[in-house]
């Protein structure tokens, strides 16, 4: 009986062996984390981080930043470890618009501002650790292409042809370059707890050692960290509320909020374009509670949402007081992109990006532009084999026009297509912002209900017409990204009642 079972056990084994012979090599391996190795000089007695060595990858990814709009940021700083983090208003702002269902044109106006696109995104996505995980981008052709002659693509689908039909042929665009991020494979740099990033040299090191006060080595300390992806998400987060980005990063590991004081934009620009609306305040602090206008007030909110990170602090004179991102913005300014960028343009995208194509609003109140794209479509001519009957190329590539026909295709235009899309609010309507930026459509109790959740008395309100131009389109730019009063702040000079001058005056 004792045998018998011994050679049952002996059965069992050699079928449990074979099992791991057998099964385990066709289990997928584990996939190993990307991450890049980044060196930091620490200041032992503060616990502070002076400076990092960084390589391509690593500065690759701080420059990737500045092409994100902000958008794509608003929805990246709700991940994360460290949980959701508030960048100003501008969570509000993207949640105002994943609310807003019946009061947006098409559900392609949504997309536009829930998921918009990256002018420079075939630079981003070759970055060793790229975040972004907006889709890329599509293109479609007329579903009559190619007997449709208007040669018309478009990033959306199912926008209106100038023949009739819809633009919902899916092709495959193929580029003219070959990406690899922003800077050259041999480059390395010194980047400050700020994200001020400098070339390396010799003197470099020292040169921050000094500016920081480190007057012995022995108060110095050596580490390594691995970045990863988390990291990198937890980096943006960081960049955008802290002047101290790596120490809190790497050794403190909870943001330390910079108090910063929201001061105006004093840039000056020709733009025509103004906006009224009407502003309903606090008389005995002169705060803000909302404002209301139509749709065109929505549309100059909501288009903050497509612009790049890169683009608001060209606009607002390389100041925004965004966390760390000025320190970064400027040190770009001041880099020789033909020593430490892959090529002269990408300096360009960096610090002055455009929209993506297709983004920029008909009645667009602010100095930015769509990134310039061209597109071409190749046709094999006939009596020649055309098993590939068309191709299309972003840019311009060398053809045989024995053999071919090029055509320069055209981005339709979504402000003026077959919807006459003009911006992305539905109208005629009247629309309310709060302080804060939350958009929302104007109703009769809309307005008491708020004063009701604030506690203000009908004694303590005023109601005051403003106009908005470019300075104060700024300004509420500015503090949308800085404070949770955008418009308090942002219309602050229009709005100082007699009540709160004495007020202020007595203290």
């Amino acid at each position: 009986m004792k045998l018998q079972n011994s050679i049952r056990v002996l059965k069992v084994l050699k079928i449990f062996q074979f099992c791991f012979l057998v099964v385990l090599p066709t289990m997928p391996e584990t996939q190993i984390e990307e991450q890049v190795s980044l060196k930091l000089l620490v200041n032992k007695k503060t616990n502070k981080v002076i400076l990092a060595e960084a390589g391509k990858d690593f500065v690759d990814v701080l420059f990737s930043f500045l092409t994100m709009p902000l958008g794509t940021i608003a929805r990246l700083v709700q991940k994360s470890d460290l949980g959701p983090v508030g960048v100003g208003c501008l969570g509000s702002l993207y949640g105002s618009v994943t609310n807003l269902h019946e009061c947006l044109r098409t559900v392609t106006c949504k997309e536009m501002l829930l998921q918009p696109g990256n002018s420079s995104e075939e630079y981003c996505r070759s970055v060793k650790l790229n975040i972004d995980d907006t889709e890329s981008s599509k293109h479609f052709l007329c579903t009559n292409f190619p007997v449709c002659s208007h040669y018309l693509l478009s990033t959306f689908k199912n926008e209106r042809c100038d023949c009739g039909n819809h633009l919902a042929h899916l092709v495959s665009v193929k580029s003219d370059k070959v990406y690899n991020g922003f800077v050259n494979d041999v480059a390395t740099f010194i980047v400050t707890d700020d994200l001020v990033v400098i070339p390396n040299a010799m003197d470099t090191s020292f040169g921050v050692l000094k500016k920081v006060g480190v007057k012995s080595l022995s108060s110095v300390q050596e580490m390594t960290v691995n970045v990863t992806k988390k990291k990198v998400l937890d980096l943006l987060k960081y960049s955008l509320l802290s002047k101290s980005t790596l120490t809190d990063l790497f050794l403190v590991k909870k943001p330390l909020l910079s108090n910063s004081q929201f001061s105006p934009s004093i840039i000056e620009n020709n733009s025509t374009i103004q906006i009224k609306v009407k502003v309903v305040m606090r008389k005995s602090d002169g705060k803000v509670m909302f404002a209301q206008g139509e749709e065109e007030f929505a549309d100059f909110l909501f288009s903050f949402l497509t612009f790049p990170l890169g683009g608001v602090v060209r606009m607002l004179g390389g100041y925004s007081s965004i966390g760390s991102i000025d320190g970064l913005y400027n040190s770009i300014v001041g880099l020789d992109e033909n020593k430490y960028l892959i090529a002269k343009e990408v300096k360009n995208r960096l610090i002055d990006p455009g929209l993506a194509p297709q983004l920029k609003l008909g009645m667009q109140m602010f100095p930015i532009n769509e990134q310039a794209s061209q597109y071409h479509c190749y046709f094999q001519r006939r009596g020649y084999p055309n098993s590939i009957r068309f191709s299309v190329t972003k840019g311009h590539r060398s053809y045989d026009s024995k053999v071919e026909i090029c055509k320069v295709l055209k981005l339709v235009d979504l402000k003026s297509s077959g919807g006459n899309l003009k911006g992305y609010a539905k109208g005629p309507a009247m629309f309310m912002a709060t302080d804060d930026l939350v958009v929302e459509r104007m109703s009769p109790t809309s307005g008491v209900s708020l004063l009701n959740r604030l506690k203000t008395p009908i004694k303590d309100v005023e109601e005051k017409v403003v106009t908005i131009g470019i300075k104060e389109g700024l300004n509420i730019l500015k503090a949308s990204l800085t404070s949770t009063s955008a418009l308090t702040n942002g219309l602050s000079h229009l709005l100082l009642l007699p009540e709160v001058m004495e007020q202020k005056w007595y203290h």
